[in-house]
C-alpha cells in the first residue's frame, strides 16, 4: 500500500447532503444516534503522480433514498434546495455506499472538508447494521488548507478557500458532487502549496502530510484519574505522572509537547510511531469531600486538533518571553 508520502497518491475527495429530523414530528429512530440521514454522496479523485502533475476524474454522484427521515427539513431545503418529493428518489443507502466502495478502489486517502462527512457515514452505517470501519487514512482538508495558505488554524468555510485560490465558480454549492469538486481543487491548490513550502523550510518541526492525515477508526481512548488531594496542582501533577501508552499497542509514547497549563486544562501531545498523533488532557475535579483530582484523558486527533495543541503551547511560550523581557 502507498504511503502519504510517496508517488503515485491517491485522494478520494467526499462530499455528503444529508436530511435531518424535524423537531415537532415524532422520530422513528433516536436522534442521538442518527443525526442526519445521508441522501446524496458525491466525490472526486485527485491523482498526484508528481509534486507538479495532478489529475481529477470526473464527479462520482448518487442520490440516496432515505429510510428514517423522508419528509424534508425546511432548514435543510433552503440550503440544498432539494424538497420531500425529491427524497423519493436514488438508491437505498446500503446499495448507493457499495457502489460509493467500488469506485473507489483500493489504495488511496479518504478527504473531506471538516470532518462531520465522517461521522455522519459512520452513523448511517451503524443504523443499517454494516461495518462502520472506514478507510484508515482519512486527511481533513481544512487543516491542511489553513496551514499552507494562511499559517492559521482558524477554520475556514469552502466558500472562502475557492476564493482564495481564485478557482472559478461554475456552480453553486450544496450540491455533493459540485462541492467534492471544488474540494478537490482546494486539495490540488493546498498540496502544490504544501509541496512549495516543504523545500524552503528549515524548521524540523515543519509538519509531513503524515501529519494531517488520521485514522478515522481509532476511537479507543484512555481515561485515569489521580488520588485525592487538598490542593489542585497537586492534583494535576500526580495525574502528569501517569506513563502515556498507546491505547492499541500498548507501546510507550513519545512526548512532542510535554504536559503545558493552558487556562484551567493541562495539555500535551504524544506521538506512537505506529498509530499517529494523540493529545492529552488533565483537569482537576473535587471529590464530594470537596477535595481534588486529576481527571485525564488520552486520544487520538486530527491534524487540525494537533495544532489547536501546538498553538496554545506557543501562545504560553510566548507570554513567558515577554514576562521574562519586561523583567530585565
Amino acid at each position: 500500500m502507498n504511503t502519504v508520502e510517496t508517488f503515485p497518491m491517491t485522494f478520494v475527495v467526499l462530499d455528503m447532503e444529508w436530511n435531518q429530523p424535524i423537531p415537532y414530528i415524532p422520530s422513528p429512530v433516536d436522534p442521538k444516534i442518527l443525526p442526519g440521514e445521508i441522501i446524496e454522496i458525491g466525490a472526486v479523485k485527485l491523482t498526484v503522480l508528481s509534486e507538479s502533475e495532478y489529475q481529477l476524474s470526473s464527479p462520482f454522484s448518487i442520490l440516496v433514498r432515505p429510510m428514517y427521515y423522508r419528509i424534508m427539513n425546511k432548514q435543510v431545503s433552503r440550503v440544498i434546495n432539494r424538497s420531500t418529493e425529491d427524497l423519493k428518489r436514488g438508491l437505498p443507502f446500503p446499495e448507493a455506499y457499495k457502489m460509493f466502495q467500488q469506485w473507489c478502489g483500493e489504495d488511496y486517502v479518504l478527504c473531506a472538508w471538516g470532518d462531520s462527512d465522517i461521522s455522519i457515514m459512520k452513523s448511517n452505517l451503524k443504523i443499517h447494521n454494516l461495518p462502520v470501519e472506514i478507510n484508515d487514512r482519512f486527511l481533513d482538508i481544512q487543516p491542511l488548507f489553513g496551514r499552507v495558505a494562511e499559517n492559521t488554524s482558524q477554520q475556514r468555510s469552502v466558500a472562502y478557500a475557492v476564493d482564495f485560490y481564485r478557482i472559478p465558480q461554475t456552480d453553486d454549492f450544496h450540491s455533493a458532487d459540485k462541492d467534492a469538486y471544488y474540494e478537490a481543487r482546494i486539495l490540488k491548490e493546498s498540496l502544490i502549496d504544501y509541496f512549495s513550502l516543504s523545500k524552503k523550510e528549515t524548521d524540523p518541526a515543519f509538519p509531513t502530510l503524515k501529519h494531517f492525515v488520521s485514522n478515522p477508526n481509532l476511537t479507543t481512548q484512555i481515561k485515569w484519574k489521580s488520588g485525592a488531594f487538598s490542593l489542585e496542582k497537586a492534583a494535576v501533577e500526580a495525574a502528569m505522572k501517569e506513563k502515556m501508552l498507546c491505547p492499541i499497542c500498548e507501546q510507550p509514547l513519545s512526548a512532542v509537547i510535554d504536559w503545558f497549563t493552558s487556562g484551567h486544562t493541562t495539555l500535551s501531545l504524544w506521538q506512537c510511531p505506529v498509530h499517529n498523533t494523540l493529545s492529552g488532557k488533565i483537569r482537576a475535579k473535587k471529590t464530594p469531600s470537596q477535595e481534588f483530582y486529576g481527571s485525564g484523558q488520552l486520544r487520538f486527533v486530527n491534524g487540525n486538533a494537533a495544532r489547536y495543541v501546538r498553538e496554545k503551547w506557543e501562545e504560553k511560550i510566548a507570554a513567558k518571553c515577554e514576562r521574562e523581557c519586561e523583567e530585565l
